[in-house]
């Protein structure tokens, strides 16, 4: 084969290869082109599942934030009885008498005074029935309460109801009791604003009871522990 022959061969050669070379290249790149836009594609769908996360995930917070502020806006019965919890006195003149006599009697028991001087200085009180009422406890749509009246000097009884529990109903409860000298009778206890009213009305009398709790008591002054 002539020289020139070969060399022509050869350059044929070439730009056969060189043909070939380019259609992959260009083939390559058109699909480079083609590929990020279907990334992005994919991105923004991944974007769109994200966010339907996030909107999902603020939706439940704002339903719980709701609720939450629901609750403190609309208290349950029990924190609106949890005001009334305490020790309750018709007055504040009586609270103060009660704590003297009460007080006096605790000097007595010490023997820090003798019984002429006691009944000297409780003469000179005003001495007229103390009575108490002690909301200690409230739950849900109950209250329990402790009541106490105590008889004048000299005698100085006094007339109890422990552990006393009983359902409200649009701020009124009604029970039956016995007291600690046997007596029995019905109850009504009536929430008010900043006051609470007891009745107490006898329906058997107690053989031998020197002293009672029938009466009707409006309590307005309270002393929180």
């Amino acid at each position: 084969m002539k020289k020139s022959n070969v060399i022509f061969f050869i350059v044929i050669i070439l730009v056969i290869i060189a043909i070939f070379g380019f259609a992959i290249w260009d083939a390559n790149r058109s699909l480079n082109e083609i590929n990020p836009g279907e990334e992005a594609k994919q991105n923004s769908i991944g974007t769109g599942e994200e966010q339907n996360m996030v909107t999902n995930t603020l939706q439940e917070g704002n339903a719980i934030s709701n609720e939450i502020q629901t609750n403190m806006v609309n208290p349950t019965t029990t924190d609106n009885y949890r005001s009334y919890r305490g020790q309750w006195y018709i007055s504040q003149e009586a609270y103060q008498n009660g704590e003297r006599v009460e007080n006096l009697m605790d000097r007595r028991e010490e023997r820090l005074i003798t019984e002429e001087e006691f009944q000297t200085q409780l003469e000179s009180m005003t001495n007229n029935n103390i009575v108490e009422l002690d909301v200690d406890d409230t739950y849900q749509n109950s209250l329990k309460f402790d009541f106490e009246v105590t008889s004048p000097a000299p005698t100085q009884r006094e007339a109890r109801l422990d552990d006393v529990m009983i359902e409200i109903n649009e701020n009124v409860g009604t029970f039956t009791y016995t007291d600690n000298w046997g007596t029995s009778g019905n109850g009504t206890i009536t929430l008010k604003e900043n006051s609470i009213e007891l009745r107490l009305e006898t329906t058997s009398v107690a053989q031998g009871a020197l002293w009672g709790v029938e009466g009707v008591y409006t309590f307005s002054y309270q002393v929180v522990d």
